[in-house]
């Protein structure tokens, strides 16, 4: 292993705090997950564009296995580096060599880099968070994510139609009018039961996990709620019911403790246990949902209260947990704007792209790049201590909102056309890309079977839904 690369990736460490959480606050209303009710505070809705983040805290081969939900006793303090022989990567000997910007003209399609680049290291957190999250799954009750689907708790509303130009619209939905409308809580990811299991569904059934970040600014509260996941089933569509779900990251403390997950972004993957979510500027933080926490909605608090010796989770009823994360091993770091799974490879792959837009990031429009790194099948993580990329490419699209592939042609969900207006490019292996229709303000894409899934994120013009991918081959 090249010299640099190897001290980089002993030096890196996510900077995650240690000291237990000082949450106090009034109840607003506004986030409840078994009432409408709109909250009192007035605030002008914004739409935002692209991976607006400020975080300060922080990625096989091996055939594939059907994964299973776990029955939720499973231990995460020992990170599994790999289930077969040692990964040797020629890239080990490698030094990276940073690109300094696409040669193509925006839209000519791919652009190749070299993977060596690009290789994402695991960090110390998997040591301290691990048994951080065993202590919290023996101090409080756990549910995995399939026992949620008894206990889900609000409706989202059936929709004819969705804003913007979508070809072959099979399936839609919008929130209900608080969500629908609500500023502070802002949708942006999207992944569900057909990139988690080898047949597509949850205990038999259908559903998307939809990503959503926290604005505290416009919430007015005087802590950040940081990242929360919506388990949707629409097996029974258009009856569809959905539970949401807060994100958390264990803290030391007597007793233990946790707190949010203070990042503006919400872009998620989900492979059998494993929750992965992209931290713009540090990395993938990873999430258990094998274990999920029950705790007290009835105050809109955050972490453990001594005082009435409960835990609480944001006025939700359940918390998932941070076991891990992946930071770049090298000065060639990513931007980390979305997250997506490609199942059509063995083993599976995770897909990472970049929002540029020339102004609040990178230098061009043009400069976004796409990533893959290999899972392994079996623990759903990263296969080795150092994982290098398994490509690398400009994508000669911008303003890139979500991204995915499947059989090596990505499908790129922009917000470049004017005004609210989104695009879908599909972008084959060698060619230009070829731009399509898609709804108005776009973030996540998702593929599943024959339908492209995506989603809206402008406050009033919410909507989930899903389109016949052969109207986009």
């Amino acid at each position: 292993m090249s010299r640099r690369l190897l001290l980089l990736a002993l030096t890196s460490a996510a900077c995650f705090s240690d000291d237990p959480p000082q949450l106090t606050a009034t109840v607003t209303g506004d986030d409840t997950s078994t009432s409408t009710t709109t909250g009192t505070t007035a605030v002008t809705p914004t739409t935002t564009t692209g991976d607006e983040t400020t975080s300060n805290s922080t990625t096989g081969t091996t055939e594939p296995v059907v994964p299973t939900t776990s029955t939720g006793d499973t231990s995460t303090t020992d990170d599994t580096s790999t289930t077969g022989e040692p990964v040797v990567d020629p890239c080990m000997h490698e030094d990276p060599i940073c690109p300094e910007g696409p040669s193509g003209a925006p839209g000519s399609g791919l652009e190749p880099l070299d993977r060596c680049n690009f290789a994402l290291t695991r960090v110390p957190e998997w040591d301290n968070l691990g048994p951080l999250a065993d202590a919290l799954a023996e101090t409080l009750p756990t549910r995995t994510i399939a026992e949620l689907l008894t206990d889900l708790n609000n409706v989202a509303e059936p929709a004819p139609t969705v804003p913007g130009d979508v070809e072959a619209l099979e399936l839609a939905f919008r929130w209900d009018d608080e969500d629908f409308n609500k500023a502070w809580w802002v949708p942006q990811g999207l992944t569900g039961s057909a990139d988690a299991y080898d047949d597509g569904r949850l205990e038999g059934r259908d559903v998307v996990l939809i990503g959503w970040w926290f604005a505290k600014e416009l919430a007015m509260l005087s802590f950040d709620k940081g990242v929360r996941v919506s388990l949707v089933d629409f097996t029974d569509a258009p009856d569809l019911s959905l539970r949401h779900i807060l994100l958390v990251e264990p803290v030391p403390g007597d007793p233990v403790d946790f707190k949010p997950v203070p990042i503006r972004a919400a872009s998620i993957a989900w492979y059998g246990d494993t929750l992965y979510l992209a931290d713009p500027t540090q990395g993938l933080r990873v999430f258990d949902m094998s274990r999920l926490l029950a705790v007290n909605p009835g105050v809109d608090k955050v972490g453990y209260d001594s005082k009435i010796n409960d835990y609480y989770g944001g006025l939700y009823s359940y918390v998932a947990m941070q076991i891990g994360a992946y930071k770049p091993a090298s000065d060639c770091a990513p931007r980390f704007s979305t997250v997506a799974l490609d199942r059509s490879t063995s083993p599976p792959e995770l897909v990472v792209g970049e929002f540029c837009d020339g102004v609040d990031a990178c230098d061009s429009a043009s400069d976004g790049r796409v990533f893959t790194w290999p899972i392994d099948p079996v623990t759903g993580r990263l296969p080795s201590l150092i994982t290098w990329a398994s490509s690398a490419a400009y994508t000669g699209e911008s303003q890139i909102e979500g991204i995915t592939r499947s059989q090596g042609t990505f499908y790129l969900s922009s917000s470049a056309p004017p005004g609210d207006a989104g695009a879908l490019h599909v972008v084959p292996a060698a060619g230009p890309g070829v731009p399509h229709g898609w709804i108005d303000t776009p973030r996540a894409v998702m593929l599943a079977g024959d339908r492209i899934w995506s989603l809206s994120e402008k406050p009033g013009a919410r909507f989930v839904f899903s389109a016949s991918r052969a109207a986009y081959e």
